[in-house]
């Protein structure tokens, strides 16, 4: 009889429930900040943008956002959407990181990054070693 030894690396599977959980959070967190950008109703987050010299590209990371929380639902496009997201998400905390009055946002930005790993890790089709 054979046994069978499980790889630390194949705890969670597309499949996992926590992964699943973690996909759905990163499309709702994405979602609503997407749309809140797009639209640009939050004067603290157009302020924010302004300061930074960015306010033109606010509408099109709130659709980069928004589009990459839809992919992150269809199984095909989930890879490729996590990845745009952690690029994304990486932009960000640099930006706020080059900025000393803006510092207190970058753990969210790494927060989110961390998701967008995890799920780009742990999707299933990714296979490493």
């Amino acid at each position: 009889m054979k046994t069978q030894t499980l790889s630390p690396y194949r705890a969670a599977t597309a499949s996992s429930p926590v992964l699943k959980m973690l996909t759905r959070l990163l499309f709702v967190w994405m979602l609503v900040i997407g749309i809140v950008k797009l639209v640009g109703t939050q004067p603290a987050l157009v302020d924010t943008f302004r300061a930074m010299h960015y306010l033109d590209l606010m509408p099109f990371v709130g659709i980069l956002e928004i589009a990459g929380g839809v992919g992150l639902l269809l199984p095909k496009w989930r890879i490729w959407a996590a990845s745009a997201l952690f690029l994304l998400f990486f932009g960000g905390l640099a930006s706020h990181l080059a900025s000393a009055t803006y510092l207190p946002m970058a753990p969210l930005s790494v927060v989110a990054l961390l998701m967008a790993a995890c799920i780009i890790r742990f999707d299933g089709r990714l296979r490493v070693g």
